[in-house]
């Protein structure tokens, strides 16, 4: 279980990259301005030598000089770390489901999703108009999409020549990553959204992607229930921990 954990957080990493990251005895210290835990945080991967308290202090530190609160992400591979934050005040936040599917290429017939390869900006644009993003971290969140490496396809649903929904899929290594699914909230409850997660799958599947990854906060359960629909299962859990102040 551990090396399929290591491979989806892995995967996750690069569909979402930052814009420095640190690598620090088998830890990774991501920065991106601040723009999402996901990509300013520690994420633990690999095996370590060094005294976890005496990292833990390094990484409060390093996100000290960035003018950012140290966040740790964890997972499965790294409940030794949870212990020693939860002794530090260290609180929960953000407990999130990976879930998984297998994906069978299917026909993109009768599907409202118009699919382009790369992210391109008038894509980036509808995107931050569905999803109300400030100004501020608009140019954050483009640097991040702007700097995935792997195959990106985008989805757009259009209704009454606007954009109502998107979506975004990486491929990379035979898995597709769906990430930013988001459907205009006036326009939510028509099939759009499983629109978006079909209509992405079967491009990925055309890129040669056998099985399908996303990360959905615990508590939403609308989407929860839209993904066990299409095919998804909860395959591990993460969370956030972040010191009191």
């Amino acid at each position: 279980m551990g090396a399929i954990i290591k491979t989806f957080e892995e995967l996750s990493l690069n569909a979402h990259p930052a814009f420095h990251t640190t690598h620090y005895d088998g830890w990774l210290l991501r920065y991106a301005g601040g723009y999402t835990n996901r990509a300013n945080s520690v994420n633990v991967l690999y095996p370590s030598n060094l005294p976890i308290s005496d990292k833990v202090d390094y990484c409060e530190h390093f996100y000290a000089q960035l003018h950012l609160p140290a966040v740790f992400k964890i997972t499965p591979l790294s409940l030794e770390l949870d212990a020693i934050l939860e002794e530090r005040a260290y609180r929960i936040v953000t407990p999130t489901h990976l879930m998984t599917a297998a994906i069978t290429p299917t026909s993109a017939k009768g599907l409202a999703s118009i699919i382009e390869s790369g992210i391109c900006e008038t894509w980036q644009d509808n995107y931050f108009r569905i999803n109300q993003m400030s100004d501020t971290m608009i140019p954050l969140a483009k640097k991040v999409q702007n700097n995935i490496v792997g195959q990106s396809l985008c989805a757009t649903i259009t209704h009454n020549r606007e954009v109502v929904a998107c979506g975004l899929c990486v491929v990379e290594r035979g898995y597709a990553g769906l990430f930013d699914i988001i459907v205009a909230p006036q326009h939510r409850q028509k099939g759009y959204g499983q629109d978006i997660c079909y209509s992405l799958l079967c491009a990925a599947s055309q890129h040669g992607a056998k099985t399908a990854y996303l990360q959905v906060v615990a508590d939403n359960s609308n989407a929860i229930h839209l993904y066990e629909k299409i095919g998804f299962k909860n395959s591990y859990q993460y969370w956030y921990r972040v010191k009191e102040q």
